[in-house]
């Protein structure tokens, strides 16, 4: 069956909540607020993979990444490729990461080939967070970095000074509800194809 047909299949004889919930979930992607998103699933999971598959091969803006994770989870690592192009280049992110082993010359498609195989061999690496689109800082003071001191949990650990942090989680959520009003008179998969 090829991914179209599989596509109608689906969205004829599956009630779309789940759909709905993925769109919903992956808005900020969707809208260019944040770079990425990872979503985890149980091996038995495998229609639910093929549905959202099929439902993203036609998004222009969102490539996505399925692979096996050191638990044997099956990921799917969803980015929009110009925001985290442009989050990885930003040079404080771009040094770090070259600091914590990845590779001096810059390439997307290295630098993810590089975080999924710590995730695929060992675990989920902190850095994770800054292809996610969280702060640096966040992501240096959740490692331990000890003049970072936790100022709260709003979406993620939030370290020292908490107005960049803020500013980002409420742009997430506000692309979030952007979301949701489409989703009360389209299909998600209408929304997927024309972000």
């Amino acid at each position: 069956m090829s991914c179209n047909k599989e596509c109608l299949f689906f969205s004829q004889s599956y009630n779309d909540v789940f759909e709905k919930w993925i769109v919903k979930l992956l808005g900020p992607v969707l809208l260019g607020e944040k770079p990425a998103e990872i979503l985890s699933f149980p091996t038995k999971d495998n229609e639910k993979l093929k549905r959202i598959k099929c439902m993203f091969s036609k998004c222009n803006k969102i490539s996505y990444r399925e692979f096996v994770a050191f638990n044997g989870s099956n990921k799917i690592l969803f980015y929009n490729n110009e925001l985290l192009d442009l989050t990885l280049l930003d040079s404080r992110n771009l040094n770090f990461l070259k600091k914590i082993g990845y590779k001096n010359e810059y390439s997307l498609e290295e630098y993810l080939n590089h975080l999924i195989e710590k995730i695929e061999q060992v675990y989920i690496p902190h850095e994770i967070g800054i292809f996610l689109g969280y702060p640096l800082k966040d992501v240096i003071g959740f490692i331990g970095h000890p003049s970072l001191k936790l100022t709260k949990i709003n979406g993620w650990n939030v370290y020292g000074d908490s107005r960049l942090s803020d500013e980002k989680y409420n742009r997430f959520n506000n692309a979030k509800e952007k979301i949701q009003k489409l989703l009360e008179k389209n299909s998600p998969e209408m929304i997927v194809q024309s972000a």
